[in-house]
């Protein structure tokens, strides 16, 4: 695999992971982690391959979620299924995750924490290992205000240079469920 189509598809297992990561918590953390406010998230993650080196240059990820009441916590709680073990604790503004889980026919080994700094600011730090190495994520999401034209609560995507959303997908979606 080149260099450039390995980095990409690292960098899209490490994205979908931080997801997972969130994703596989048991349905009792709803009620112990704090509810983000509505809109437009923007997450910004930096990834550290199993080399040590950093994807995309050390250049981060971006990407916006469109966030309500409904769907926040499905970004943290769908999937609890498909984990074999899952340790949440914390409280407050600070919460770890620590779990071993199956996506996409993998198992998918995570440890994380998350700080929810201010109503408008999470930092997420976290290692995911699926029998290939460890990649380390380190990611700030912050909110962004409204989400903007095109975006449906539950979308993913990134938006382009003139600030259109360009969906990637919905957690909605059946195969997020």
């Amino acid at each position: 695999m080149d260099g450039a189509l390995k980095d990409s598809a690292l960098i899209r297992m490490a994205r979908m992971a931080g997801v997972v990561l969130l994703a596989s918590a048991a349905p009792a953390m709803a009620a112990s982690l704090p509810q983000r406010q509505a809109g437009m998230w923007q997450s910004s993650t930096v990834v550290t391959l199993p080399d040590g080196t950093k994807a995309q240059g050390g250049q981060p990820v971006v990407t916006v979620t469109c966030v309500d009441a409904l769907d926040d916590q499905k970004f943290f709680l769908i999937g609890g299924s498909a984990c074999s073990t899952l340790e949440v604790s914390g409280s407050g503004s600070q919460y770890r995750i620590d779990g071993t889980c199956a996506h996409k026919g993998q198992t998918v080994t995570v440890h994380e924490t998350l700080n929810y700094v201010d109503a408008q600011t999470v930092e997420l730090a976290g290692t995911v290992d699926t029998g290939n190495g460890p990649i380390s994520l380190s990611a700030e999401l912050k909110y962004a205000g409204a989400c903007v034209a095109g975006m449906q609560p539950g979308d993913e995507g990134s938006l382009d240079a003139n600030g259109n959303f360009d969906k990637t997908d919905n957690i909605n979606d059946f195969q997020n469920q």
